[in-house]
C-alpha cells in the first residue's frame, strides 16, 4: 500500500459534510498521510469556519487571490498552488471540487504532471471571454484523455450513477444481463428528473455556488448524473451491435431564468419577498443558463438508417420545491429548497422493461432532513422467457444518494476505483456538448457520430 498526500481543491459544504468522513477514514487506515486545501481568498473565512473543531485538521491551506473563479484562467497560479500544497517526496492526489468553470485548469495540471485526480461532475465547462463555450468539450476531453493514457496516474470523475444501489444495481445491471442473454437491444429510454430548485431573480445574479451567469445552468449542474446514466444504458446496445456505426440524434427546448416570471405565479414569489425586480438581472436577461431542458432523441444505425432506440430526456428544476424562506439560511446546505424526483423507464422491445421512480421524502421543517424512496417495477413476456415474471415490484426506503458518491470516493482514495475513469466520461461529455449546442437552436437536430 502506497501512502499519499491529498490536496482538496475547493473546500465547500459538500466536501466538509459528505466527504470528510471518507478522508478521515483513509488517514486512519494509512492510505493518506495528510491532506491540504486550496481555495479562494474570498472563501477564507467560510473555509476556516468549516474547519473549526474539525478532526483531523489539514496540514496546510493555500488561498488564491479572489476574482479568478478558482484560477480558471491562470494555469501558472494553479500549478503554483498545487505545488505549494503538496508534501515534498510524497505522491499526491487531488480532489477537484471547485465551481465547474475552474475544473479544466486543475485537471489539466494533474493529467500533465501524472498526479492522480478525482474531479466533480461534470468534468469541465470550457469558458471563453467569461461565457460557456460547449463546442470545445469533446476536443478538450479527447486531449486530456490521451495525455492521461501516456501517464500512469489514475483519474476518476465523481458522479452519482456509477456505484448507485438502485440506478446501477437495479436498472443497468439487470438490463445488461438480459441484453446479453437475449441479444436484445435497448429500444426505448425515457428519463425525467424534477429538481425542485427555486432561485429568485437576484440569486441568479449573485450566486457563486451553482452560478447561472456564466451561461450554463441545469445541464452543467445536476443533469450530468442522469446524462451519465443515460449513456450507460444506451451503450448496452454495443453488446449486441458491436460492429454497427451508431449515431445519436437529438433536439431540445429550454426554459431560462428570464421565463420564470411567467411560469411561477407572482403570488408564490411574493410569499418569498422575491417580487421586487432586480436591475442587474433586467439588464442582461439573456445571459443566464437554462433552468429546464426537454429533449427527444433517437439512436440510429448510420449505414442503414434503422432506428435502434427512441427516447426522451427532461432535466427540470421548475418543479415542486420545499422552499418557504426569503433569504438563504445560514448553516443549511439545501438553501433553495431542492427536492428531487427521478422517473426512468428502459425497454428491450417486446420482451422486457424496467421502470424506477426514485423520489425525495422531506421530513418536517428541516430542509436538510430528506430521505429517498425508490419503487422499481419490471415487466416481461414471461410466457416466452422462462424465469421471468409478467410484473414484479420492489420498494426501497432509507436510501441516500450520497452513499454511492462516498463509495466512489473511498475506492478512489484506496486506488481501487474502476467504474468511473476519466475515459469513461468521454461519451457522456459529448452528449453534454450536443445538448448544450441543441439548446442554442431549439427544435433542430444535433448529431453525434461514432456513438
Amino acid at each position: 500500500m502506497t501512502t499519499h498526500q491529498l490536496v482538496v481543491v475547493g473546500f465547500d459544504e459538500i466536501v466538509a459534510n459528505k466527504y470528510m468522513p471518507c478522508i478521515a477514514r483513509a488517514l486512519k487506515d494509512g492510505y493518506l498521510q495528510s491532506y491540504s486545501i486550496i481555495d479562494l481568498e474570498s472563501e477564507r473565512q467560510a473555509v476556516e469556519a468549516r474547519l473549526a473543531g474539525l478532526d483531523p485538521q489539514p496540514r496546510k491551506c493555500v488561498f488564491l487571490p479572489s476574482g479568478r473563479r478558482g484560477a480558471a484562467g491562470d494555469g501558472g497560479a494553479v500549478r503554483a498552488a498545487l505545488a505549494g500544497a503538496k508534501v515534498r517526496g510524497l505522491p499526491a492526489m487531488a480532489y477537484i471540487a471547485t465551481e465547474v468553470g475552474a475544473h479544466e485548469r486543475y485537471l489539466r495540471c494533474c493529467v500533465e504532471e501524472g498526479m492522480a485526480s478525482l474531479t466533480e461532475k461534470p468534468v469541465l465547462a470550457p469558458v471563453s471571454a467569461g461565457r460557456f463555450e460547449p463546442a470545445r468539450i469533446s476536443q478538450t476531453m479527447a486531449e486530456l484523455i490521451e495525455i492521461a493514457r501516456q501517464r500512469s496516474a489514475q483519474h476518476s470523475v465523481m458522479t452519482l450513477s456509477r456505484y448507485h444501489r438502485i440506478y446501477n444495481g437495479k436498472v443497468v445491471a439487470p438490463l445488461r444481463e438480459r441484453v446479453l442473454a437475449w441479444q436484445a437491444p435497448v429500444t426505448s429510454l425515457h428519463l425525467r428528473t424534477a429538481g425542485g430548485v427555486w432561485n429568485l431573480e437576484h440569486e441568479y445574479v449573485t450566486r457563486e455556488d451553482h452560478p447561472y451567469r456564466y451561461g450554463y445552468g441545469m445541464l452543467m449542474h445536476g443533469a450530468y448524473h442522469y446524462i451519465d446514466l443515460t449513456v450507460q444504458i444506451l451503450e448496452l446496445n454495443k453488446l449486441v451491435l458491436p460492429d454497427r456505426p451508431l449515431r445519436l440524434q437529438l433536439c431540445s427546448f429550454g426554459a431560462y431564468p428570464s421565463d420564470q416570471a411567467q411560469r411561477v405565479p407572482g403570488a408564490a414569489t411574493a410569499r418569498l419577498d422575491g417580487d421586487s425586480p432586480c436591475p442587474a438581472f433586467a439588464r442582461e436577461r439573456g445571459r443566464y443558463g437554462e433552468t429546464d431542458i426537454t429533449t427527444t432523441f433517437r439512436l440510429v444505425d448510420a449505414d442503414t438508417g434503422a432506428t435502434i432506440t427512441l427516447g426522451t430526456l427532461a432535466f427540470e428544476q421548475t418543479t415542486p420545491s420545499i422552499r418557504s424562506w426569503s433569504t438563504f439560511p445560514d448553516g443549511v446546505y439545501n438553501k433553495n429548497g431542492r427536492t428531487s424526483s427521478v422517473d426512468l423507464e428502459a425497454q428491450l422491445s417486446t420482451l422486457y422493461s424496467v421502470h424506477v421512480h426514485c423520489y425525495d421524502v422531506p421530513s418536517g421543517p428541516d430542509a436538510d432532513r430528506i430521505g429517498a424512496v425508490a419503487d422499481v417495477v419490471t415487466r416481461a413476456n414471461a410466457a416466452l422467457m422462462p424465469g421471468e415474471e409478467f410484473v414484479a415490484q420492489e420498494s426501497f426506503d432509507g436510501l441516500f444518494h450520497s452513499d454511492s458518491n462516498r463509495e466512489l470516493m473511498e475506492n478512489w482514495l484506496r486506488g481501487t476505483e474502476t467504474r468511473s475513469q476519466l475515459a469513461d466520461h468521454y461519451l457522456p461529455m459529448r452528449v453534454v456538448e450536443a445538448l448544450a449546442l441543441s439548446l442554442r437552436i431549439p427544435g433542430q437536430v444535433v448529431e453525434i457520430d461514432e456513438f
